[in-house]
């Protein structure tokens, strides 16, 4: 079987990545090869929010036949990130204001008690390495690379806590995040503020001062919510009145 050239590469991407994570040779199956794809589409947002997904358009760019796209699918439905329909499309899971606020005040209550409860680890934080990608993140304003940045800086913070449940809560969410950090990060001028608050988080974690680190990093986040609820806010409105106009 042929797949096209940009998912034939992808996919020979992620075969290498499955396989690297097993000592055995390990042969991963099609509806394994089609989950993975499908869902770096959404994680990425070449898939948005709300986009219809069509099994046999799916199939077809994928060059494979329904059944494995189905059960990629399907896997991917389980960790909600697509909703199934009784037809043959699954859509992309769509937020509403309510499920964005929620997953911002559980991103916020996470990350803080990661930062209190960090102990002697707070002092072994790659404050230098991160210092630096943010300053060329804000000469490049790239959007993918800083949302790279963003998602690495978020769960490194995570990794500090001595509670070994957290990572696991966080991740409960991580899928969300993601989603969410792609129409955050476009947000005009959101690049350059968030790496200056990433940096004011930086400067209290250095100097081991963790309220402060605490209070930036729920600023930090706070703000980030109250952009987005308003960009999504405004979205909405253009929704409603555009219909109005057409009639």
């Amino acid at each position: 079987m042929v797949f096209g050239f940009y998912s034939g590469h992808l996919l020979l991407s992620i075969v290498c990545h499955m396989a690297s994570m097993h000592k055995k040779k390990y042969r991963p199956n099609l509806s394994e090869i089609v989950y993975y794809e499908i869902k770096q589409m959404i994680l990425s947002g070449e898939l948005p929010q709300g986009h219809r997904i069509i099994l046999d358009e799916m199939a077809e760019r994928l060059n494979l036949s329904i059944t494995p796209v189905r059960e990629g699918l399907n896997k991917l439905a389980q960790e909600d990130l697509v909703h199934m329909s009784p037809r043959t499309f699954y859509r992309v899971m769509q937020f509403d204001k309510k499920a964005i606020s929620d997953i911002y005040d559980l991103r916020e209550l996470l990350e803080t008690y990661a930062l209190r409860s960090s102990g002697d680890s707070l002092s072994q934080f790659p404050v230098a390495y991160f210092r630096d990608l943010c300053c060329k993140s804000l000469e490049e304003e790239d959007c993918k690379k800083f949302i790279q940045i963003d998602i690495e800086f978020h769960k490194r913070i995570v990794a500090l806590s001595s509670n070994l449940k957290l990572p696991k809560m966080f991740n409960s969410i991580y899928n969300a995040i993601r989603i969410l950090s792609i129409p955050s990060a476009r947000l005009q001028g959101r690049i350059a503020k968030s790496q200056a608050e990433h940096i004011a988080i930086l400067d209290a974690i250095e100097t081991n001062e963790v309220e402060h680190a605490v209070s930036a990093l729920s600023f930090h986040i706070k703000r980030t919510k109250h952009l987005y609820l308003k960009s999504f806010d405004s979205q909405q409105e253009m929704l409603t009145v555009a219909p109005a106009e057409e009639a």
